[in-house]
């Protein structure tokens, strides 16, 4: 579990989001059957690009320094849990 939690799940109110039905089927297809909604959607969300951020990381690599792919990762995953 990559995304530290920053609510405790015991406590915090649940919320409804709007869906329409194709949308929660096809989620629910792509759900494990062990898996709440919360862990699912966070494991989704860890792991979900912007639009353009593969054209904007192109525009910032060539006005930039290189640096390496997994580095990259490390410093984004260490600024996300600062809750940046």
């Amino acid at each position: 579990m990559a995304i530290n939690d920053h609510h405790d799940m015991a406590t915090d109110r649940l919320s409804s989001i709007p869906a329409h039905a194709h949308v929660i089927e096809r989620l629910q297809k792509l759900k494990t059957a062990n898996q709440t909604w919360d862990r699912f959607l966070l494991d989704m969300a860890e792991d979900y690009l912007p639009p353009g951020w593969y054209e904007e990381m192109e525009r910032r690599r060539g006005s930039g320094v290189d640096v390496r792919g997994s580095e990259v990762l490390r410093r984004s995953r260490a600024q996300a849990k600062k809750g940046y």
